[in-house]
């Protein structure tokens, strides 16, 4: 019995060892796959050079470790505090897009882990703990473990790895925290080592890039001399026929440029037309119709002709400026269009123009520099022909002076008699639209009121009508175009009054009407009405449609009228009052609306008397430094402090001052008392090394003697420039701008800073901030407002710092009311701040308090 239970005993023991032995077996190939993984891991640095495919293989070795079904990579900008998900394979949640502000995030495991630093196994158990602690909330799909740990960078967390599990069969332990752990410090030096590869790759190409377009350029220089010698040959030939000297440029161009399709426009001003004395185009069925003459339009060579400057368009251009309505409809082949104007003596005589419709030949701006310089040569060959062709007309118009004078002496005698009759037309009508002027209409008014007077039952009505956007219209489209709206008005105007009434044109885009024989005020209103109505409606005017509107004033005869006068005085009173109240609209005057324009003259007289008594004074709201709140300067503002009104705030009389001239004064006054409040604080020992900042209204600029001006009233009081600085607004950047530039040179050249005035709500062209002598760049209330919310306005004003820095300004942000704002734009590293969260604007006394306290 014996043997056989040492047998047994045997094969158990045999069993065990087996057991053991395979158990070894699979830890040893567990420990194995570990290392094959970790080494893979290791040889993405020197494999893996695209950072997507890295991504997709940092994947794939965590898959080899564990069950990673869900799995995803996110990045960390610390900065912006931004979360993206540069890798994401879930079995239930949508891959996020872009970048993500990172409080969108809070509660989340991903936004647990950054914040704490630490890698998280988060099992149920773990996770109720969590919820509990008020650490996480529920954020997207609800798993069974979740398993994440940091990505830290040179002890900062530039982002997370995680992976999850949705069922109860696959469980994370610690063993696969502590693999994870490893791993990703592995992935922060792969990632580091792919994006600095990406970037090295990119530089190099970039070099190799600016090397060989050297030696292109250096072989199109070349051929550039070349070629224009060929031109100015051409065009010193004063026996070549025009033709040909258009297709040997064509020719020449084409080396230089792609000018498959080339054609070469002459305007003609008298006839306002264009006619094509060269053209070739590849697409083109019929040359003949499409390049025969025509009017001037919306066409892109129009537009050089207009502009007088050059016109490069790509696909996206042309469409911004058909939507618009500066231009037609994009050709829908064309993909470059290129167009110089012809100029001889400053005066625009044609263009020269090539396009292609070829994807991916498009032109640029050395391009249009080449184009340019041909155009001056074709200019002069044109001339030249153009004196050729002069000479034989002038003696063919010799040959037919003696036929013309005769016949002109049998016309003179009808013609002055012509003339006699226009003269007296003239004397009583407009000479544009052919109405009766202003004599006519005050002599039919006066013989109104005399009617009126001896029978009360006539009773008639007066309308004042003026054009709310005309002047847009002169602006935009030109005079030609305005004077053909008037008359197109005058017109309409005709067709809309009565037989027995007059309309009458006092002047520019001022019309009014006589309505006699009134049976009551309705009918006037009716025919305000009709007028408001059709002149609410677009105009045709050169094919582009002009909306134009207008303000009506209705005035009804009264027993207290004397004189057509002051029956027009009134009826231009309740004008104005429709168009205070938003135009496009009548209003029939009344007593108060008198008594408006009385108010407004009687503050422009206390004004007038408030400068003489030197009433205006500033008060002055602290600048600080955003990086420790220290005040460095003052904004001077402008506060009246009235005899007669009281203490009288900007928003009552600063419009009015702009629009009489005095604010130029109020300036003035408020620079000099600023300049002896700065003399008084100093000698008081306060406000050392601080500064005070003057608004001048942009007409000043305007003036060559302000720097002058500015200098001797700062020398009166022996301040210095560098205590004093300027503040200009956009609108004198834009007007004048030789004289406003020279000004500008002038006082940065005395020592007085210049500061751009709520930058970003004006015309905002980055052209102005290169040619102007700018210091600082104040950033206007309106991006700052509500910062937090509007991530729009950030982007605004984070451009708007970066520009200022590249330039070599300073920045200050205007109206900062709350502590976030203040911190955010000090992160976005603008240099100052002001605003209600600093100081409201505070009297002299009041700053030397808040000095001390300081």
């Amino acid at each position: 019995m014996t043997k056989p239970q040492n047998l047994t005993q045997l094969v158990e023991q045999n069993k065990k060892v087996q057991q053991e032995l395979d158990s070894l077996k699979k830890e040893y190939q567990y420990l194995a796959d570990r290392h094959d993984a970790l080494f893979k891991l290791n040889s993405l640095l020197s494999e893996c050079k695209d950072i997507h495919d890295f991504y997709f293989q940092v994947h794939n070795v965590v898959a080899s470790l564990m069950v990673a079904y869900n799995f995803y990579i996110v990045l960390y900008d610390q900065t912006f505090e931004e979360l993206e998900f540069v890798y994401h394979v879930d079995e239930y949640d949508k891959t996020p897009i872009g970048k993500i502000p990172f409080e969108n995030f809070n509660g989340s495991l991903t936004n647990y882990v950054i914040r704490s630093g630490k890698a998280l196994l988060a099992t149920p158990e773990r996770l109720a703990e969590l919820k509990q602690q008020d650490e996480i909330s529920n954020v997207g799909s609800d798993s069974i473990d979740w398993l994440g740990v940091p990505l830290i960078d040179d002890g900062y967390i530039v982002g997370v790895i995680a992976v999850q599990s949705y069922t109860e069969s696959t469980r994370y332990q610690q063993d696969d925290l502590d693999m994870l752990n490893f791993a990703a410090q592995h992935i922060v030096s792969a990632l580091t080592y792919v994006q600095d590869t990406e970037r090295l790759q990119k530089a190099v190409s970039a070099r190799t890039t600016e090397l060989m377009e050297q030696i292109r350029e250096r072989e199109k220089s070349e051929l550039l001399q070349e070629s224009l010698f060929r031109i100015s040959e051409l065009a010193s030939e004063s026996t070549v026929d025009l033709d040909h000297f258009y297709s040997q440029v064509h020719n020449i161009v084409g080396q230089l440029i792609n000018a498959s399709n080339f054609f070469v426009a002459k305007y003609q001003k008298e006839s306002d037309t264009l006619s094509f004395l060269y053209f070739v185009d590849q697409l083109s069925e019929n040359e003949v119709q499409d390049f025969k003459p025509r009017k001037m339009s919306n066409h892109y060579t129009e537009l050089v002709i207009r502009s007088g400057k050059e016109v490069l368009l790509d696909r996206d251009k042309m469409y911004a400026l058909y939507q618009q309505n500066v231009t037609s409809k994009p050709q829908g082949n064309s993909r470059s269009w290129l167009g110089v104007p012809l100029k001889i003596d400053d005066q625009i005589i044609g263009a020269m123009v090539i396009q292609s419709y070829q994807s991916d030949v498009l032109y640029t701006e050395s391009d249009s520099e080449l184009l340019n310089f041909v155009a001056q040569h074709v200019a002069n060959a044109i001339k030249r022909r153009e004196s050729i062709d002069y000479e034989r007309r002038t003696h063919e118009l010799l040959e037919e002076q003696v036929q013309i004078r005769t016949q002109a002496l049998e016309e003179e005698i009808k013609q002055r008699k012509q003339a006699e009759s226009l003269l007296k037309h003239s004397a009583a009508h407009d000479a544009l639209t052919g109405l009766p002027n202003r004599t006519v209409f005050i002599d039919l008014v006066d013989h109104a009121i005399a009617c009126q007077k001896r029978r009360n039952d006539m009773q008639f009505a007066v309308l004042f009508l003026d054009l709310d956007r005309f002047k847009v219209v002169n602006d935009s489209l030109g005079h030609h175009a305005g004077d053909l709206l008037l008359k197109i008005i005058a017109k309409e105007l005709k067709y809309i009054i009565r037989e027995k009434d007059t309309v009458a044109r006092l002047g520019g885009d001022e019309f009014v009407i006589l309505i006699e024989d009134l049976d009551d005020h309705d009918e006037a209103y009716e025919i305000a009405q009709r007028i408001t109505e059709m002149l609410e409606r677009p105009f045709d005017i050169e094919k582009q449609p002009v909306f134009i509107g207008a303000s009506i004033g209705v005035l009804f005869s009264d027993d207290r009228y004397a004189s057509a006068d002051i029956m027009l005085r009134d009826a231009d009173t309740a004008m104005y009052h429709a168009k205070d109240k938003g135009k496009g609209r009548f209003e029939v005057f009344d007593a108060s609306m008198h008594q408006k324009v009385q108010n407004a003259l009687t503050l422009e007289t206390d004004m007038r008397e408030a400068i003489d008594r030197s009433e205006f004074l500033p008060y002055f709201q602290p600048i600080v430094n955003l990086d420790n709140e220290a005040v460095v300067g003052f904004e001077a503002l402008a506060r009246w402090q009235s005899d007669k009104r009281g203490f009288v705030y900007p928003s009552e009389f600063i419009s009015l001052a702009e629009e009489t001239g005095l604010v130029m004064q109020i300036d003035l006054q408020i620079l000099e008392k600023c300049c002896k409040q700065l003399q008084t604080w100093k000698s008081l020992g306060s406000a050392s090394g601080l500064y005070v900042s003057c608004n001048l209204y942009c007409n000043h600029f305007f003036n060559p003697t302000l720097p002058d001006e500015i200098l001797k009233i700062t020398e009166a009081y022996g301040i210095e420039p560098t205590q004093i600085r300027l503040e200009i607004t956009e609108r004198a950047l834009l007007e004048n701008n030789h004289i406003v530039l020279a000004n500008m040179n002038a006082l940065q050249q005395l020592g007085f800073k210049i500061l751009l005035d709520d930058f970003g709500t004006g015309y905002s062209s980055l052209s102005y901030l290169h040619r102007f002598p700018i210091d600082v760049l104040k950033i206007d209330r309106s991006f700052i407002t509500n910062l937090q919310e509007h991530e729009s306005n950030r982007a605004i004003i984070k451009t708007i710092i970066d520009l200022a820095t590249n330039l070599q300004m300073a920045t200050v942000g205007e109206g900062i009311e709350h502590e976030q704002e203040a911190k955010l734009l000090q992160r976005m590293d603008c240099n100052y701040g002001q605003g209600f969260y600093f100081a409201k604007p505070m009297s002299a006394d009041d700053v030397i308090k808040t000095l001390e306290l300081t």
